[in-house]
């Protein structure tokens, strides 16, 4: 039985390893991040797939980020990593055909693991030949024992195309293929989820709708109710504010009145006195000497 990705990874084992050429960085960042971020719907998660069963998540994935340009060999990092792995992901474009170094790097793999799956994502360019050929010559072969080309052995590589798929359904493509199962039959899946969770988030959208048309309402009958009790205290202020200027009116009224009433009777008094002769003195009058 062929080992492939999916099921139970071993300790420090890759679910694959990305083999691309600098210039198509990237590309290799983005593929990197849907792989690993990849949530297998609940439906597919432990069925018996094409290479055992098929786990939670695809991960981790190797992918290096040092140029080798100045390099003379893959090293034993890079060799390590690639002996890690459960399938090699290959990032197709007319530089990554001309570059070395991912044309050694699936040698390396296809010598130590024939049996083993690779993957590959047209980045750029078009399959064929010419200057924008990009299929590297490793892919074009089977190889011998030795991971050399037999040119004897012509291989076809199938490659989903970004320049004409969505990256959504480029991802799920090589997704597809890691967990060995059936394309149309993931991409049923993963529909339905999507639907599930557009279900739901219109629902909880629905919810909130509702919940903030009610706080809404809510808010009006509270704002009218303030307002009618600013209206009603206002209206006792100003009540408050006539009768305390009633009351002060009536207390000047009568501290006037008083004031005349006063003034009234002194000015009777005086009158009464300048009318009325001195009263006689009793007694004789004394004689003048």
């Amino acid at each position: 039985m062929a080992t492939g990705v999916a099921g139970a990874f071993a300790p420090r084992e890759f679910a694959a390893f990305i083999s691309y050429s600098h210039h198509d960085i990237g590309t290799a960042r983005w593929l990197h991040r849907a792989v690993e971020n990849y949530r297998v719907p609940r439906a597919l998660v432990g069925l018996e797939g094409e290479y055992g069963a098929v786990p939670p998540r695809l991960r981790p994935v190797f992918r290096d980020e040092d140029e080798l340009a100045g390099a003379t060999a893959l090293g034993p990092r890079l060799e390590e990593a690639l002996a890690r792995s459960r399938a090699l992901l290959v990032i197709c474009s007319p530089a990554a055909r001309r570059s070395q170094w991912v044309d050694s790097e699936i040698r390396t793999f296809k010598r130590l693991y024939p049996d083993r799956p690779v993957f590959a994502v047209i980045a750029s360019g078009t399959p064929g030949e010419g200057e924008q050929a990009c299929f590297p010559d490793a892919l074009l072969w089977e190889s011998d024992a030795q991971g050399q080309s037999d040119r004897t052995r012509p291989m076809e590589p199938l490659a989903p195309d970004m320049q004409t798929l969505e990256r959504r359904l480029v991802a799920l493509k090589v997704i597809a293929g890691l967990l060995g199962v059936p394309y149309d039959r993931l991409y049923d899946r993963e529909l339905r989820r999507r639907r599930t969770f557009a279900a739901i988030y219109s629902s909880a959208s629905l919810i909130m709708i509702l919940v903030l048309s009610g706080l809404t309402l809510a808010a009006f009958s509270y704002a009218r109710l303030a307002l009618h009790e600013r209206n009603a205290a206002e209206t006792a202020q100003k009540i408050a504010i006539k009768e305390r200027n009633d009351a002060i009116a009536a207390r000047d009224f009568a501290e006037r009145r008083t004031w005349l009433a006063q003034q009234a009777a002194e000015q009777i008094r005086n009158f009464v006195g300048q009318d009325c002769p001195p009263a006689p003195h009793s007694g004789h009058p004394r004689k003048p000497r």
